[in-house]
């Protein structure tokens, strides 16, 4: 009777491996590469598992790829944990969680990741693509924010955290998309400087709203 809880274990490690294998593969290609063009028996071979079990675990080479994406962009996200872990905790408003995230925010190396994606994906300013591609990406990454915002505060409730977390999220892809025009996501201090007036603006923008502006 107890057998069988250690074989779902072991077969549920296995799936775990076999997933982070296929990962693993398909980042090392691109970082070959440079470029997403790989066949699924080449991914299958560089993983050691069947081009069957590739698609077990995926639906296609572009979901691979945007997995792949999302997991640098976990990378980030556990770059927020450690910034957060650093930032004392508010009294649990939304105000205090906002200023919170936006703290952490600050201290996220997010221009590397976004040149990153714009390489991989083949971010073109000029077309739609690049902005439904990073947007796919920051939305895979949105509950693993607010799993982590929600420990946070106790007075939210999670539909709070996840229209703080959306907004902030949904914001970044947008600046994302302008960084990249402004920038070609190039990687050095000019465009790093874009990027903090981009956020600044973002950040602004949020916290002030749309409701009217009173005036004395």
């Amino acid at each position: 009777m107890q057998e069988r809880p250690v074989a779902t274990d072991r077969r549920a490690a296995l799936k775990a491996r076999h997933r982070q294998a296929i990962l693993d593969a398909a980042d090392a290609l691109i970082a070959e590469r440079r470029d997403t063009r790989f066949s699924v028996d080449e991914l299958a071979e560089r993983a050691d598992v069947s081009r069957r079990t590739v698609f077990n675990h995926f639906a296609s080479l572009d979901d691979i790829v945007m997995s792949v994406c999302t997991q640098v962009l976990t990378g980030a996200v556990e770059e927020f944990r450690v910034a957060a872990a650093a930032t004392p905790v508010g009294d649990g408003t939304r105000a205090s969680l906002f200023a919170e995230v936006t703290l952490a925010m600050r201290g996220i190396d997010l221009p590397a990741v976004i040149s990153y994606l714009c390489g991989v994906l083949g971010v073109d300013a000029s077309t739609g693509r690049s902005h439904q591609a990073v947007q796919e990406v920051f939305t895979r990454a949105t509950a693993q924010l607010a799993d982590e915002l929600e420990q946070r505060s106790a007075t939210l409730d999670r539909l709070e955290i996840d229209l703080l977390v959306s907004s902030m999220m949904n914001g970044i892809a947008v600046i994302a998309q302008h960084w990249i025009a402004e920038t070609g996501a190039a990687l050095d201090d000019a465009s790093r400087e874009v990027w903090a007036r981009l956020l600044d603006r973002m950040i602004t923008s949020i916290r002030a709203g749309y409701a009217p502006v009173s005036h004395p």
